[in-house]
């Protein structure tokens, strides 16, 4: 008789010390496609941010990890490959200068499901497939509100960023809103560098990039469709997570107030 398997598991935010799968690291690959993106888009998603304009392009990024399941205390015995698809955009906060975090879509990590406001990454959950046949890699992401294509012919393209963009480390917002009224009660800016932590190594290849129509009508990645391509590479190796560095905390008054600061 075959054991069924053990259903997912969602541990609330209240509880962040959950349990894990054990050392949060494992082979990881993927491709980052760097895209050339109009100074008032990059603006755009900056503004609500403390963040700061540091160039006109955009990393488009999708990995899976082939031997770990994520975060949350269960055996994943079925589906995809955990992975993720994410947009990071140049950014300078202080003398800080790394690569915001401007979109994240998972398809698992069901422990870390509130996104933002327990770890500084906009998770949402999304469709994501990824596959490698010769030196053709190419990666799907699917959700109501994004659908994008890209695909990489490892060995061909420019051997390097035509420019030095920068994208690690990556800077977060962890925002916690309050329940009173709408507004944010704590915010802390993070930076986290999975890259000194990590051993990964890239091969550039031919990049391409396609924006598909959304089932909701409402595109979160229509800021990105006038962009073009401009370097694309393949990564591989051993992934590691790394705690963050707070750079900054701010708390809203009513907080202070209940707090006594």
């Amino acid at each position: 008789m075959t054991t069924p398997a053990k259903p997912p598991i969602s541990t609330p935010l209240h509880h962040p010390l959950y349990l894990t799968t054990g050392d949060y690291s494992g082979d990881c690959l993927g491709i980052s496609i760097l895209m050339e993106v109009d100074r008032s888009e990059i603006e755009k998603v900056l503004a609500p941010t403390p963040f700061e304009f540091v160039a006109p392009y955009a990393w488009i990024e999708a990995y899976i990890y082939t031997t770990i399941t994520g975060f949350a205390e269960y055996e994943d015995t079925f589906g995809d490959y955990y992975g993720s698809t994410g947009v990071v955009i140049p950014a300078r906060y202080g003398e800080h200068t790394g690569g915001y975090y401007a979109h994240c879509f998972k398809n698992k990590d069901y422990g870390t499901a509130p996104g933002r406001e327990a770890m500084g990454f906009p998770i949402k959950y999304a469709e994501l497939r990824m596959q490698k046949i010769g030196r053709a890699v190419t990666a799907t992401t699917r959700r109501p509100t994004a659908s994008i294509d890209l695909s990489l012919v490892i060995g061909d393209g420019t051997t390097k960023p035509p420019v030095d963009v920068v994208r690690s480390p990556h800077l977060l917002l962890q925002s916690i809103p309050s329940v009173e009224r709408d507004k944010v009660m704590l915010q802390q800016i993070i930076k986290r560098d999975v890259s000194s932590s990590s051993s990964l190594t890239a091969v550039a290849g031919e990049p391409a990039v396609d924006f598909l129509p959304t089932g909701s009508g409402v595109d979160e990645l229509a800021w990105l469709k006038a962009g073009r391509p401009i370097y694309g590479e393949f990564f591989s190796g051993k992934f590691r997570g790394a705690f963050g560095t707070v750079l900054s905390t701010t708390a809203s008054p009513e907080l202070r107030k209940r707090l006594g600061v």
